[in-house]
């Protein structure tokens, strides 16, 4: 009879649970299943999605990078395209500083970016995000605040209601229509209307109030913009289709982790033949066991103990040889770090819903500078610069047409993503060709030294360069800094740029002690 006995020391036991994930089903079914005041379930639980983040080693690398690049670098105003290079009027620049204000105050503790960052975020982790949008006593948009999605539920769409609205001046009337949004926080409920939605609705009932009847203040449902990825009821994030691997890749990291705690680190087995360890031996071997140093003293010895069962040959006899054998089992034990394969495709597949290079999230060991800047470019044109567009269409057609605005568009400022080997050159090229004015490279100057600079007040500087009597060489610095109209000297400039350096840095040095 075979007896087999593992010497050990107990390890800790812990246990990680996994959340389901619901099937899908379209918006236009689940509207035919509800009536009009009925709240549409989510295709998918937007807390379990929103939890997966915290879960997962790739997917918040992914929307870190969408969301610094889509509004990270700032929010900016221009003109219309068709005011593009056209003098600025009075009009023009108080709508500027209109438009500049709303933006700034939309939220009081948190800024432009910072609140559209928040909405990009919460796009990417459940496909929904919602802007809670206050109105002044003029009707016009003034405030905003995130709303955390998982909380939201809507009602189909409702029946046409006439919406009137300003564009290019011109009065117009349409039929809309819109849905009902509802909060649910534990036992609080809160309604919401559309944006848009030009009734009065009770936030504590979700029901519309008739024209004339009175309701405190308090009790008006304000409006939510909604974000969303898709065009159903709810949006769904772009990774969904990923979900399996995801989770896979938990678990994979879970084994790994308790393969520490819970895995039989074995290095070895003793064989012992019609033979028996005597209790003192056990004691001797678990001894030894527990006294190993290693996490949770994991290494054990498997004593296998057999004895002869063969009755004929004790009858014939010849008695049982005992034999002692020390057989290695490292063959058998786990490998450092399992599925790394398999988690290597996961986060790849991961990376390709959200389109990003692995430079994006802190992978850039196989880039050189060429490779990396053609990788910036294919994704700012591909990627952040559509996204960037779908927000600032959201932004300046729904939250921005109350104020009926002529002039002025908002929009998020962009990386210089440009090669300035390439630019140089083709500079160079438009120099040789007389094709360009010193007043035509003002503009790129100040980008490429992060400052405005105004045009050369001078009737040489919108000449082409190489053209004016006074340049003998078109390359020659921008000889025109040295005539005499303009009076400048480009050393004594140097010195004074110089000069104004060393001021800020004396400067920067005294407020430093102080």
């Amino acid at each position: 009879m075979a007896a087999t006995r593992v010497a050990k020391v107990h390890g800790i036991r812990g246990d990680v649970r996994k959340a389901s994930i619901a099937d899908s089903r379209g918006a236009e079914a689940e509207q035919t299943k509800y009536t009009p005041d009925q709240l549409i379930e989510p295709p998918y639980p937007l807390a379990e999605l929103r939890k997966l983040t915290e879960l997962s080693t790739i997917l918040r690398q992914c929307i870190t990078a969408y969301r610094r690049n889509i509004t990270g670098f700032g929010v900016g105003l221009q003109y219309t395209e068709d005011l593009t290079g056209k003098e600025e009027t009075p009009e023009m620049k108080r709508e500027w500083d209109m438009v500049k204000a709303i933006l700034k105050n939309l939220h009081f503790d948190k800024s432009p970016e910072e609140l559209f960052a928040q909405v990009i975020e919460h796009r990417e982790e459940c496909g929904n995000a919602y802007l809670e949008i206050i109105r002044d006593g003029r009707g016009l948009p003034v405030g905003a605040n995130n709303i955390e999605p998982e909380y939201i539920k809507m009602t189909p769409l409702g029946s046409p209601v006439d919406v009137e609205y300003v564009q290019n001046g011109i009065k117009l009337t349409r039929k809309a229509r819109f849905r009902k949004f509802c909060q649910q926080i534990g036992t609080s409920t809160v309604w919401f209307k559309e944006f848009g939605d030009p009734r009065r609705m009770d936030c504590t009932t979700g029901q519309y109030i008739p024209d004339g009847a009175v309701i405190s203040e308090d009790r008006l449902a304000t409006e939510l913009l909604h974000f969303k990825i898709g065009n159903k009821a709810y949006g769904v994030p772009r990774w969904i289709g990923q979900v399996i691997h995801m989770y896979g890749a938990r678990k994979a990291e879970e084994l790994n982790y308790r393969y520490f705690y819970q895995g039989r680190h074995i290095p070895m087995a003793i064989i012992l033949t019609n033979a028996e360890m005597s209790p003192e031996s056990i004691a001797q071997l678990e001894d030894y066991a527990s006294s190993i140093e290693g996490v949770e003293k994991a290494h054990k010895f498997l004593v296998i103990e057999t004895t002869a069962k063969d009755v004929d040959d004790l009858l014939m006899d010849q008695k049982p040889k005992a034999s002692v054998e020390i057989k290695p089992l490292a063959e058998l034990l786990q490998k450092d770090a399992l599925f790394l394969e398999y988690d290597e495709a996961s986060r790849k597949k991961v990376q390709s819903a959200f389109g990003l290079p692995d430079i994006y999230i802190g992978r850039s060991t196989d880039f050189n500078r060429a490779t990396a800047e053609t990788a910036r470019l294919i994704t700012e044109e591909q990627v952040f610069e559509p996204e960037r567009n779908n927000i600032e269409w959201i932004v300046n057609n729904k939250l921005l047409r109350p104020y009926e605005l002529k002039y002025v568009v908002m929009s998020f400022k962009k990386p210089d993503i440009s090669n300035t080997e390439d630019l140089t050159n083709v500079i160079r090229t438009f120099i040789e060709g007389h094709a360009v004015t010193p007043n035509d490279l003002r503009e790129l100057a100040g980008t490429m030294l992060g400052k405005d600079l105004e045009p050369f007040d001078i009737p040489e500087a919108d000449m082409p360069i190489g053209l004016n009597e006074q340049q003998s060489n078109p390359l020659d610095s921008f000889s025109i800094l040295k005539s005499k109209d303009v009076n400048v000297n480009l050393v004594d400039l140097l010195k004074d740029i110089r000069d104004a350096l060393e001021e800020v840095s004396a400067h920067a040095g005294r407020a430093k002690s102080s």
